[in-house]
């Protein structure tokens, strides 16, 4: 068994895992994925150099480059990472990363939140649909518990903390 691994996936939104898995166990498959996972907890700041900071001790135990991937804030962490220290990451893989990558769903919901007259859980009702199109009730209250606790944990450089 390997050691060090080829890759690190790169988990900034712990609540997003569900949309996240079939993908890790796809790619592991074929090589060696260490799961990185930065989870913010309710009395830290909002901050993304928390998350640089213990991502880059973790690469410190690492032999050689590494291909990093992300997905979201996941994704937004690691290119930072990658502009900050180059010669530690050998590829950047990042999926749901604009071309501005600090715009994440978070700037929508709060813009809706702000100049819509309806309550929080409407305007997350509103994100699913934009997000994931029309959804079976129980579904949509599904994936509004998913944002809901996105909000949190995810250090968004968006959020209101």
């Amino acid at each position: 068994m390997r050691q060090h691994p080829d890759a690190i996936w790169i988990n900034a939104n712990p609540s997003f895992r569900v949309f996240e898995n079939h993908l890790i166990n796809h790619l592991s498959a074929q090589k060696a994925i260490a799961i990185w996972e930065y989870i913010q907890e309710p009395d830290e700041p909002s901050s993304l150099d928390i998350a640089l900071t213990l991502l880059h001790d973790y690469f410190k135990s690492q032999p050689f480059p590494l291909h990093l991937l992300g997905h979201g804030t996941g994704g937004l962490v690691g290119l930072l990472y990658a502009r900050r220290y180059p010669e530690r990451v050998k590829t950047l893989t990042l999926l749901g990363v604009g071309a501005n990558p600090a715009i994440d769903w978070q700037v929508h919901y709060y813009a809706m939140l702000r100049l819509l007259p309806c309550s929080r859980e409407r305007v997350l009702a509103k994100m699913v649909h934009n997000l994931f199109g029309y959804q079976e009730i129980s579904q949509t209250k599904s994936l509004i518990k998913i944002l809901e606790k996105d909000l949190i944990t995810s250090p968004s450089p968006n959020s209101l903390c």
